[in-house]
């Protein structure tokens, strides 16, 4: 495995299943990775389901209360 390099190639030979198994693995825990990976998905669904993941979005944001500092951006 050691000459094998990681590119699309590689994974398309692979099948869907194993980059599935894998994807889901690397994104659990992480809301951000699993946010990216859900409006991936939307994007073949078409704009209204871009829309309303991005209105629930928009929502839980509206409903947080932590504070972001200015500086730390």
């Amino acid at each position: 495995m050691a000459g094998k390099v990681l590119d699309k190639k590689n994974l398309l030979e692979l099948g869907a299943d194993t980059p599935g198994d894998l994807l889901l693995e690397a994104v659990k825990g992480h809301a951000a990775r699993q946010r990216r990976v859900r409006m991936a998905l939307c994007a073949d669904l078409g704009p209204e389901a871009i829309t309303a993941d991005m209105r629930k979005r928009f929502a839980s944001i509206r409903r947080g209360r932590s504070f972001i500092s200015r500086k730390a951006q």
